[in-house]
């Protein structure tokens, strides 16, 4: 019926012009994947135009909630304001849709499916006149079932509390909307705040609570939120007095905010010139991990005011996963400063961390994390092992997690310069084309990025990874330009090879020059790497798939105090990981509760079936709870234990439990 719905309104449409139709090989949004669609609605945008003088783009920027984040308080109160038969229809409320024909387009007449499309698709077609309207509400229409269907409920529920806007580029999603008006989270909301969030949809600007000539139009539209979900049996008059009376009672949080600007100038000048024309605005929906990047630029900032960071050097990051896909980017200590991003531009020499290639190379060649090398200088005080000296026979393992220069250049030589310069290549590291045996001590030039690729090649089992920020690309009328989302798989590194370079990389942590890297309870692998003079610092590594490559440069012709891989990068490396894996453990933890409260409620209707039928088998509709929470502990990635790490504190700002 919705179809017809549709139909009715595109034969209008083409009443008054042509319906634009691209060719039958182009892939449309809405007929991707059901599995892509829900990796898409929650993901970030970058936004990109082309324009005559050259590039705008920003980054819509939310941070993804999953359903079992959002508060039911806040889920009664935009369906009670903006879709009151949501969980009924199958994504297109005719109902409401006939307003539109009873009093014109400005009626609105959008179940939330439709306005999902219209504000994560449809950006092409938001023009006020008419026929921009009427096609506009014809796509909606015609399309809303299809991503409903795909989509489910809840899921898409969430998306369009995380992608709908609350007042300007910054304020993308509840979760950015609630730090920013009531300087909590939303699992902290009361209900006359969710109320009033919920109000506010309809015109942020027109509602700000917290401008002075907005807020009483603010406390009204909660109020009128309050009684419509008394109205449609969602709380009683009692929780509604009661939430009136509660009233407003902020946090003392800080608003969200982080510095996508070097993960966004990335995305651009990668992809954009190659599907962006002139005149376009194109959505770049992208890998970034809103939660990643503000860790990662809290941990940097915390170094920075202890010192730890001299004020000589500049920084540059990348956190990925296995995959490629760039979760968070560090463009420099200070953006605001200098609007150079070192993670991707600064070409400087690798160190130590160049050894990487050598250590799979040996593996290759029969060579084991128990193999003997020779410590010994090829030529007088070449190469130099520093402070260490030289050892004479030692394992490999202990020469690269001690960092034995001399022992490296030694193998280097015994298996053959040119066998590991392919090996690097591989990897994607490019020593170049005539590199002498000392290149393994990282003597040619490269950047943050691609070394972080080439660790996450092990992290991963041996698979390239291809550094990527791009899911997707898709124009303003809904049409797919490019699809990554299924990146292809070559191997790049034997398997045998895998957990042998993988056993001398966390022995580099655990005994070796990474030892401020080591994180605890959870495994990490790395290495560290110093060039001549201290010019570069590195620090390279994983923990529970999460890549993080870090370098700590001296700004040239500067001065002060000098910066070694085994300090401030290593460092860095543990808080980032320690933090992104308790909040990761923490959230999983909530995820498990929840699933099994899901099912835990599903028992009681299994035994009244029984009690009423007698001992038969529960019926699929019965099962379905529980199959639910099975899955959600399934797609959670962890065991089913309880989490055993800190409680949530109520300290500091930005602590992982906050970010949750």
């Amino acid at each position: 019926m919705w179809r017809a719905a549709g139909l009715i309104l595109l034969c209008a449409l083409a009443t008054f012009r042509p319906i634009r139709t691209e060719a039958a090989e182009h892939l449309s949004f809405w007929d991707l994947k059901p599995a892509h669609l829900r990796a898409l609605v929650a993901a970030p945008q970058v936004m990109v135009t082309r324009t005559a003088s050259g590039w705008d783009a920003y980054c819509r920027c939310p941070v993804v909630l999953k359903p079992h984040e959002i508060p039911e308080s806040m889920k009664k109160a935009i369906i009670a304001v903006e879709d009151r038969r949501y969980m009924d229809h199958g994504g297109v409320d005719l109902i409401a849709l006939a307003a539109v024909f009873r009093g014109g387009l400005s009626r609105g007449g959008s179940a939330i499916p439709m306005q999902l499309l219209k504000n994560l698709v449809l950006h092409d077609l938001q023009g006020r006149d008419l026929l921009s309207k009427l096609e506009r509400k014809g796509s909606e229409v015609w399309h809303a079932g299809t991503f409903d269907g795909a989509v489910a409920k809840q899921e898409l529920l969430a998306a369009y509390l995380n992608q709908i806007e609350f007042g300007g580029r910054e304020i993308i999603g509840l979760y950015r909307a609630s730090r920013h008006y009531f300087r909590k989270e939303p699992k902290d909301l009361n209900l006359y705040e969710a109320a009033m969030l919920a109000g506010m949809v309809q015109a942020p600007a027109r509602f700000n609570p917290i401008k002075e000539t907005t807020r009483e139009r603010a406390h009204a539209r909660a109020r009128l939120v309050l009684d419509l979900m008394v109205q449609q049996g969602r709380i009683g008059k009692v929780e509604r007095l009661r939430a009136e009376k509660v009233g407003l009672r902020p946090g003392l949080l800080p608003e969200f905010k982080i510095q996508a600007q070097p993960f966004t100038e990335w995305v651009v000048q990668t992809w954009a010139p190659g599907f962006v024309q002139q005149g376009e605005t194109v959505r770049f929906f992208v890998t970034l991990e809103p939660r990643f990047q503000r860790l990662a630029e809290k941990h940097l900032s915390a170094l920075v005011n202890e010192g730890a960071v001299p004020p000589a050097y500049e920084a540059g990051a990348v956190m990925m996963t296995g995959d490629g896909r760039v979760r968070a980017m560090i463009g420099g200590v200070d953006w605001s400063r200098r609007q150079f991003n070192a993670a991707v531009k600064t070409s400087v020499q690798p160190g130590s961390t160049a050894k990487l290639p050598l250590l799979i190379a040996a593996c290759e060649a029969g060579r084991g994390p128990q193999s003997r090398v020779t410590d010994l200088p090829i030529a007088p005080d070449w190469p130099s092992n520093g402070t260490l000296g030289y050892r004479g026979e030692t394992t490999l393992t202990e020469a690269f997690a001690s960092s034995r220069n001399a022992a490296v250049v030694r193998l280097t030589q015994e298996l053959g310069v040119k066998r590991v310069a392919e090996t690097s290549r591989r990897l994607g590291i490019d020593p170049g084309p005539d590199p002498d045996v000392g290149f393994v001590l990282g003597s040619f030039s490269t950047n943050v990025m691609s070394m972080t690729a080439a660790y996450a090649s092990i992290a991963n089992g041996g698979y390239r990874a291809v550094p990527t920020g791009v899911l997707a690309v898709v124009d303003g009328r809904g049409q797919v330009r490019a699809n990554f989302l299924e990146p292809l798989k070559a191997r790049i590194v034997p398997q045998r090879c895998i957990e042998p370079t993988r056993k001398v990389l966390q022995e580099v942590v655990r005994n070796g020059t990474g030892r401020n890297a080591a994180l605890g309870r959870w495994a990490s692998f790395g290495k560290t790497g110093t060039t001549t003079g201290f010019a570069d610092a590195w620090f390279i590594g994983w923990s529970e798939g999460r890549v993080l490559g870090i370098w700590m440069g001296r700004r040239r012709d500067a001065e002060g105090d000098a910066l070694a891989g085994m300090g401030a990068p290593a460092n860095y490396f543990r808080r980032v990981s320690i933090s992104a894996n308790e909040m990761m453990e923490y959230r999983a933890a909530l995820e498990s509760d929840k699933a099994r409260s899901v099912a835990a409620r599903a028992v009681p209707r299994v035994k009244r079936q029984i009690s009423a039928k007698g001992p038969e088998r529960p019926s699929a509709q019965a099962s379905l709870p529980r199959r639910a929470a099975h899955r959600a502990a399934v797609l959670s990635g962890s065991p089913l234990l309880p989490f055993k790490g800190p409680e949530p504190k109520s300290a500091d700002e930005d602590e992982p439990h906050e970010l949750r």
